[in-house]
Order: structure tokens, then sequence, then C-alpha cells
């Protein structure tokens, strides 16, 4: 086996990885377009912040339908649904919202899943050892 192989399977691998990422986001703003603009409401698209984010969308139009459309759009896609901000005018209502990737697939150490874990601890009564790992992981 020549000797670059192992680091050519695993740019491979991740070229794979990106690509089914891709189709899926693609898949997942069609959608999103789909469902807005039959409820009349307004869409604009723009990249996410953190490395888990998949996307981020602007929802403006008639408050009612603009509220409808999250739930929607949680349930039938694979992804998180977080709601960055809402602005409402005498013209329409606004909602950014960010699509990003499942917390529970998301690596251990991503600051998104360490929160995530971090609030689920609080709301359990003692948990010594999961409080201990989640200090180790800051150290």
């Amino acid at each position: 086996m020549p000797e670059g192989a192992p680091d050519a399977s695993r740019a491979a691998q991740q070229q794979a990885a990106a690509g089914a990422l891709y189709e899926r986001i693609i898949k997942a703003q069609s959608l999103i377009l789909q469902r807005a603009l039959r409820s009349g409401v307004k869409v604009s698209f723009g990249e996410g912040r953190r490395a888990t984010d998949v996307a981020m969308v602007l929802l403006k139009g008639d408050r009612d339908a603009v509220l409808a459309l999250p739930a929607q759009l949680e349930d039938e896609l694979e992804f998180d649904l977080h709601v960055l901000r809402s602005t409402f005018s005498r013209e329409s209502f606004e909602l950014l919202l960010v699509f990003m990737e499942p917390i529970d697939d998301q690596a251990l150490r991503s600051p998104e899943r360490r929160g995530h874990l971090r609030r689920r601890l609080q709301q359990v009564d003692s948990d010594e050892e999961g409080a201990r790992l989640l200090a180790q992981d800051q150290e």
C-alpha cells in the first residue's frame, strides 16, 4: 500500500461526507423555500457562523404565517432549529432561524453540545460523574 494511502482514504471520506451534507443542505433549502412561498412568506438564506450551522433563514411576512412555519419545517427536516431573533413592525413579522446539525450528532467537544449537556445535567438531581467530565473538558 502506498505511503499516502491512509491520508487519501481519509480525504476521500471527508469529501464524501461534505458532499452528502451539501446535498442535505440543498434539499432543506428547497423544502424551506417551497413551504414559505406556499404560505406567502418571503425567504432569505444566509451562512451560519458556527461549524455546525447548516443554514440561516430569514422568514418575513404575516405574523401567523411566519410563526406556523418553524414547527412544520422542524418536523420535516433532519436538522435542529434555533430561533435567533424575531421582530415585528406594522408591515411584517420577521423570524431569523438557524438550522444546525442535530446536537446528538455533533462532536462531544462542540460548544453547542457541551451547553446542551450542561443544561441536561442541571435538570438531573445529582450527577457527580457528569459534572466532573464537563469540568475536565474545560481544562
